[in-house]
């Protein structure tokens, strides 16, 4: 019996799959299944799944119609031969190491349910944008959850005991496009939660994510899913306002904050990418010059703005 099962859903894809894939295959802690769990795509998706099934006998496919996320994963549970249960997603790349460090950790603290790991956010075209921090003790990714907070764990950098899914009845249909919130808030009433210190997943960013495209059920899920949390807690306050962002931003929303937000962390060639293009589809507007510049300047640009204060721009 395999130790790990690894979920793996897949829904139109096929650009970043393979990707994804060899990133699981090349793992150092080889002893896991990788189920992949078709969500009725209909591009090349199914196809690169079963040829990488063909290629190495870990890898289960199974093949549905759209039913979404949340379906599938209940679907992968039930079929996991694993005592561990790692989360994947199609689009992102996880390290090497990854399964290593996380089943160790889990050995070490049999106290622990779940434990994820830190991220690097990355584009559509994999260049690097920023560092996506998350608290690593219980208390403070509890405390963030409970406070209304989603993305205290990154829910494709996960790891989790089989047995504490199968206790509080693993995800909940209904609440797909928040399903990771809702589980992680029951998880930590039932035992601890943890994050590693260390980057282990190199989380995509794009147009099709679900926290884009689906942004205001998404809010209004999370919600229900922090009240009935805090109603199961015996909490009689009323429950922290939290200002999700529920309006479904364009791509140049996107492009405005992968911009700065890699300019902010030194990541000058994925700034100076997107600022391109945001020039080209408005080159009148003074902001986006400003943004550009930055980002050709790099190292440069940050002792100009002690100097010459200026912004580099916001959403449109």
């Amino acid at each position: 019996m395999p130790r790990i099962t690894v979920l793996l859903p897949i829904y139109n894809t096929e650009r970043y799959l393979c990707e994804a894939i060899r990133s699981v295959l090349g793992q150092t802690f080889d002893d896991f299944e990788l189920l992949l769990l078709n969500d009725g795509s209909s591009d090349r998706s199914a196809e690169i799944a079963q040829d990488a099934a063909a290629r190495d006998s870990r890898i289960v496919v199974v093949d549905g119609t759209r039913k979404g996320y949340v379906h599938w994963l209940n679907i992968g549970l039930n079929m996991a031969r694993g005592e561990l249960i790692a989360r994947m997603d199609a689009d992102d790349i996880c390290s090497q190491d990854r399964f290593a460090n996380q089943v160790r950790f889990l050995d070490a603290h049999p106290e622990c349910s779940v434990v994820g790991t830190q991220a690097i956010r990355i584009d559509p075209d994999g260049s690097p944008i920023d560092w996506w921090r998350v608290p690593i003790s219980h208390d403070e990714i509890d405390g963030r959850h409970m406070q209304g907070h989603t993305g205290g764990m990154i829910h494709p950098s996960v790891m989790m005991r089989k047995v504490a899914l199968s206790e509080v009845g693993g995800y909940r249909s209904g609440f797909e496009y928040a399903e990771d919130y809702d589980l992680f808030l029951r998880l930590a009433e039932l035992g601890r939660l943890a994050n590693l210190p260390s980057i282990q997943l190199q989380y995509r960013l794009h147009l099709k994510c679900v926290s884009f495209t689906r942004a205001e059920a998404q809010s209004r899920l999370a919600r229900q899913a922090l009240q009935e949390a805090w109603t199961r807690r015996g909490k009689i306050e009323a429950i922290p306002l939290h200002s999700y962002h529920s309006r479904t931003r364009t791509e140049e929303d996107l492009m405005w904050w992968w911009a700065r937000s890699a300019f902010a962390e030194s990541n000058f060639h994925t700034a100076r990418k997107h600022a391109y293009r945001l020039l080209l589809k408005r080159p009148t507007e003074m902001r986006r010059w400003l943004l550009f510049a930055a980002g050709c300047l790099g190292p440069a640009a940050l002792v100009v703005k002690r100097f010459v204060p200026y912004r580099l721009g916001s959403l449109s």
